[in-house]
């Protein structure tokens, strides 16, 4: 869930600068640009607590999804490691 906080939280800055940005005149790409960058900013300095829970979040999904990939991968390991046990008792 602090993902997706963390993403809402983000955007609604990103909105709140581009309505000030659009408010006193700007009103071209170079707002949404502008918009962009000082959003990036001020929610990077302002949501410490909350960019550091959602990025536990996403490693903790990262490692789950990595958990099938780290099990065939020793599996395969092991199947390697008895073929070569194998092939050096046979000489």
């Amino acid at each position: 869930m602090s993902v997706l906080a963390y993403w809402g939280a983000r955007t609604g800055v990103f909105l709140a600068v581009l309505g000030v940005l659009w408010a006193v005149g700007w009103r071209d790409v170079i707002a949404f640009l502008a918009a962009f960058v000082v959003a990036w900013l001020v929610s990077y300095l302002a949501l410490p607590g909350l960019r550091v829970r959602a990025a536990a979040q996403m490693d903790g999904w990262i490692s789950r999804s990595e958990k099938g990939i780290r099990e065939a991968a020793a599996e395969e390991d092991a199947e390697i490691d008895a073929a070569d046990h194998e092939a050096g008792s046979t000489r």
